[in-house]
C-alpha cells in the first residue's frame, strides 16, 4: 500500500499555520505523510479543543493572549497561534514551539484509526527515531510526549509528539526533530509574565539546560538524510511504499488562505475563539 509523502521546504509561516489542520481543510483519501520546514522563525502557540478523561468529551479553552502578541520582547518576532485539537493528557493551556529552519516536523495520517492505535502509532514514531539516532551512536531515550538526547553528562529534550482523531476515520500524530534550538528567543519568551495563564515551562533558569538540538552532538548531521532516515523506517514499519508528491495548486492555496486567517483575525490568534472558521468532520 502507499502512503502519499509531502516533503515540503522553506514553507511560509501562512503554510506553516495551517498544516497543524491540513485534515480539517483538505479531505483525507490516503494514509499521508508531511515534513516541512519553515523559511523564517516563528513562535508557535498552540491550543484547539482537548479531551476530558472525566468527562469523555472535547472542550474547549479560550485564552487571551494578549500578553504575548503586545510584549515589547517579541514584538517583532513573527508569531502564530495554531489550531491543534489535544487527546493526550496535557497539563498547560498553551503550549509553545520555536520553530526554525534548523528544525523538521512530521505530520502523518493513517486510516481506520482508534485512540489506543494512535497511542501506538506515536509510540512507534518515537521508537523510529531512538533506533535511528542509536545507528548514529547518539544515546536518547522516549520520556512520554518527548525524546531526549545524552549529550554532556544530561538530557535534554528535542522532539515532542501528540496526537488526535481527523475526519474519515483517520488518526494523526505530529512528530518534530530540532537539530539547533533558539534558545534565546525561548528564553525571552518564558520571560514574558503571563498574569495567571497556564504555559508549559520548563523548571529551569536556562531552558537550553533541558532542550538543545542535535548539531550540540555532532554538527557534521545531515539533516536530510537522517529526516529521511526516519521516514523510510516509519513507512518500512508500517508497511507502506512511499510515493512522492507534492501540494497541489488548490491545496496550496486553501492552506494558504486559511493560515492567513489564522494570523490576522484577532478573534481567533488572540481569544482562541474558533467560531469563525469552518472544519472538514
Amino acid at each position: 500500500m502507499e502512503i502519499r509523502y509531502l516533503d515540503l521546504k522553506d514553507i511560509s509561516p501562512e503554510i506553516y499555520t495551517a498544516l497543524w489542520e491540513y485534515d480539517r481543510v483538505i479531505e483525507l483519501k490516503e494514509p499521508t505523510l508531511i515534513k516541512f520546514i519553515p523559511k523564517d522563525t516563528i513562535i508557535q502557540f498552540w491550543q484547539g479543543p482537548y479531551w476530558d478523561n472525566k468527562t469523555k468529551s472535547w472542550k474547549e479553552d479560550f485564552t487571551n493572549m494578549e500578553v504575548f502578541y503586545n510584549s515589547e520582547s517579541i514584538r517583532n518576532e513573527i508569531k502564530v497561534r495554531c489550531y491543534i485539537p489535544i487527546e493526550i493528557p496535557y497539563s498547560a493551556e498553551i503550549s509553545y514551539y520555536v520553530a526554525s529552519k534548523y528544525g523538521t516536523d512530521f505530520i502523518l495520517y493513517v486510516p481506520k484509526s482508534t485512540k489506543e492505535q494512535r497511542g501506538k502509532l506515536d509510540l512507534m514514531f518515537q521508537q523510529t527515531m531512538v533506533e535511528v539516532l542509536a545507528e548514529r551512536h547518539i544515546d536518547s531515550k522516549i520520556n512520554g510526549n518527548d525524546v531526549l538526547f545524552w549529550h554532556n553528562d544530561k538530557y535534554k529534550k528535542f522532539s515532542g509528539s501528540i496526537y488526535r482523531p481527523a475526519p474519515n476515520g483517520y488518526g494523526y500524530v505530529d512528530n518534530g526533530i530540532t537539530y539547533q534550538f533558539d534558545s534565546e528567543l525561548a528564553n525571552k519568551l518564558r520571560k514574558i509574565k503571563t498574569k495567571g495563564i497556564n504555559i508549559k515551562k520548563f523548571d529551569v533558569d536556562d531552558i537550553s539546560d533541558s532542550v538543545g538540538g542535535l548539531w550540540e552532538i555532532n554538527s557534521n548531521i545531515d539533516k536530510d538524510d537522517l529526516d529521511f532516515e526516519v521516514v523510510d523506517l516509519m513507512c518500512h514499519k508500517l508497511g507502506y511504499t512511499i510515493r512522492h508528491d507534492t501540494l497541489s495548486q488548490k491545496e496550496h492555496n486553501t492552506l494558504f488562505e486559511r493560515g492567513k486567517r489564522r494570523m490576522t483575525e484577532e478573534k481567533w490568534y488572540l481569544h482562541g475563539n474558533n467560531d469563525d472558521f469552518e472544519l472538514i468532520q
